[in-house]
């Protein structure tokens, strides 16, 4: 079952590489600045789901992968790969914004993985500020990437500290955002604590069928 869901995640990512790197090297062909290496490492890095997977013994919901994918394809590739952060002032703002939901979605499947083995109910608050904890450390942890890059590979993802605080606060207002999501809506259940669930605020469907008797 754990080596199925391991080939299920790297044939979801296969599409987003193989895209990648067709893309990458039809751009380098024709004269236009493109980092083909960032790409191929980039492309490699959509394997994070399957490798997580067989290392922790878990299974990923399809949900937290295909962000993942997403997230990779429109922010590192496009945006250092093809240099779309040069080409829009904003682009790293938003891709920074949607890094901080992802990431809370990953804080959502860590407190539910912990409540279903010790079957225990987290306390709201713990759990509140685990998910959003988690987006604010890797709003952090990914700034040092960026710099990283730049200074080996010879991207151009940071622009000065402005540029590195506006990140991380858009990381951790995407945070915010998620958790606002799931305690309004629910959502997305398939990464959401059960113990977050009952505590959203959604009406029970009962509710709107209450007889008058």
């Amino acid at each position: 079952m754990q080596l199925q869901a391991v080939r299920r995640s790297l044939l979801l990512a296969l599409p987003f590489q193989a895209g990648t790197l067709v893309v990458a090297l039809a751009l380098s062909a024709v004269g236009l600045p493109t980092q083909v290496l960032l790409t191929v490492l980039l492309a490699l890095s959509m394997w994070a789901p399957a490798a997580a997977e067989l290392v922790f013994r878990t299974t990923l919901p399809r949900a937290l992968q295909l962000h993942y994918l997403i997230f990779i394809t429109l922010g590192p590739y496009a945006g250092s790969a093809l240099n779309v952060y040069v080409a829009i002032a904003d682009w790293d703002t938003l891709i920074h914004f949607d890094s901080g939901v992802m990431l809370a979605w990953l804080g959502m499947l860590w407190v539910r993985r912990i409540e279903e083995r010790s079957s225990i109910s987290l306390p709201a608050w713990f759990s509140l500020t685990v998910i959003q904890l988690t987006a604010m450390a890797f709003a952090a942890a990914w700034e040092i990437c960026e710099f990283a890059s730049d200074q080996l590979i010879g991207t151009v993802s940071q622009g000065g500290l402005e540029d590195t605080m506006a990140d991380i606060m858009a990381g951790t207002m995407g945070g915010l955002f998620a958790i606002t999501l799931l305690l309004i809506l629910g959502r997305p259940r398939s990464l959401a604590p059960a113990s977050l669930l009952r505590a959203s605020h959604r009406v029970p469907r009962e509710s709107a069928t209450t007889s008058d008797d």
